[in-house]
Order: C-alpha cells, then structure tokens, then sequence
C-alpha cells in the first residue's frame, strides 16, 4: 500500500487499532476492500461492524432467508480478506435514519470500547440513506473518538470528492475474489467488474508506473466530521434534490 496524494493532510501512518462500519454486507469491501486486504496482510487488529440485516437485497425474492445468506456472504468476503468474522448489529434494512439517535449512541459505546487510531467509515455524500445515516451518527458520536483517530471515509454510491488516494495494486485481486462471494447481490449488479473499472479509473490522472487501481477516502479527524457532515450534506441536497 502506497499513500499517493493527500491535500489535506501531512502523511501519516495508518496504524491499528483498525474500526470498520458498513450499513450492509460488500459496502466496505466496495469502497475500501484494497485498504482492508492490506490490513488483513499487515496482521492489523480489525473490528468489521455490519449495521443492518440487509433484508432487502433481494428485491425478486430469490432466497428463502436473504439475511443469512447475506451473513454468509460478508463473513466468506472479509475471509478471503484476511478479516475477522465482522458484528452484525441486524438494524432494519433501509430504516436507519428512523433509528438515528439509536445507532449514535451504539457507535459512541463502540467508539469507547475500540478505541480506534484509524476508522473506516461513509462519506456523507453517498445516495443511500443507509449510508448518509451511518456517516451522520458516526460525526455525531466522534467525540468518543480519540483526538488523533484518523477517519477515512470512503464511498459505495458516489465517489469521494477528494482527499487520500491510495495505491492498492498489490491488494486489489484479493478485493475482486472478496466481491465474487456476494452472489446474492451479483445477481443483481456485476460488483467485482464494476469495481475494477472504478479503481482503474481512480489512477486516471496519475503519471507513476505500475499503480494500476487505487481508493481514495477523505481524510479527516473526528473533530473536523460535524462540519465536513453539514457540508456535505448540503452540497447534496443541493445536487440531488433529496430534502
């Protein structure tokens, strides 16, 4: 892993205890799955948490029991990433912003608990709600962060607007085969081959050979996320339409 660029802040390692949030099972790997390969080789300390139960994933009905094989799929996923089996906290799929101050309060007692020096978390301009939720309550609970966590906030739905590119290029296969255990949402949506073409397309602007995929996350420190939420959130309201 090579940090390539990073306007805001000065490099600066990315050390463990490692804190991982995803509303559902493959948004992690899809915006940060090169990032976690490399934890996983670094041996890191690494904490997966799985918000909802993702209950509708399967919008034509084709399991008879989608949060299970959805469970199934995510524990093979960080497996073939090196991670440990993640928590899965079984939230409703879709309804995270009714459960709001539910689920800040849930990050803060983990926030306190983990203790993490890096967290993985959304960019609060991603399209699902599930997500803008799990960004929000994470800025809202940052206070129980420690002050120097670094907070690398990836996107699923949009990409980041800027921030940290990183050089996943020796990582990167292990995130196609961790993408190729999703077969519930493969059905739906190609997410190994769409992947690949948006972390080829992140090296577009670089001149640095042999740096074939790359992740970019914004950067940040827990007491910068209320503001950059506020930001973001109005920028998307803006661009979207979404009240």
């Amino acid at each position: 892993m090579r940090h390539l660029f990073c306007p805001l802040l000065p490099r600066e390692p990315i050390t463990p205890p490692v804190l991982v949030l995803a509303a559902h099972p493959d948004d992690e790997v899809i915006g940060a799955g090169g990032m976690l390969a490399w934890h996983g080789r670094q041996g890191h300390a690494v904490t997966i948490v799985h918000v909802t139960d993702g209950a509708k994933g399967d919008p034509a009905q084709r399991e008879n029991d989608i949060c299970a094989v959805r469970r199934r799929e995510g524990t093979e996923a960080l497996r073939r990433l090196g991670l440990p089996e993640p928590q899965h906290w079984d939230m409703p799929d879709g309804e995270l912003p009714e459960h709001l101050d539910a689920l800040t309060s849930r990050l803060r007692a983990l926030f306190l608990q983990v203790q993490p020096r890096t967290l993985y978390s959304f960019w609060f301009g991603e399209a699902h709600r599930d997500h803008r939720a799990v960004g929000l309550a994470t800025a809202q609970a940052a206070d129980a962060l420690p002050a120097d966590c670094r907070c690398l906030l990836y996107g699923v739905n949009h990409v980041v607007p800027g921030g940290s590119l990183f050089d996943t290029t020796d990582t990167y296969a292990r995130k196609y085969r961790a993408l190729q255990a999703y077969a519930s949402q493969n059905v739906y949506i190609d997410l190994p081959g769409m992947s690949e073409h948006r972390d080829r397309a992140a090296t577009v602007n670089l001149d640095i050979g042999g740096v074939l995929y790359g992740e970019m996350f914004a950067d940040l420190r827990p007491h910068e996320l209320l503001s950059a939420s506020r930001l973001a959130t109005d920028l998307q309201r803006l661009l979207l339409r979404d009240a």
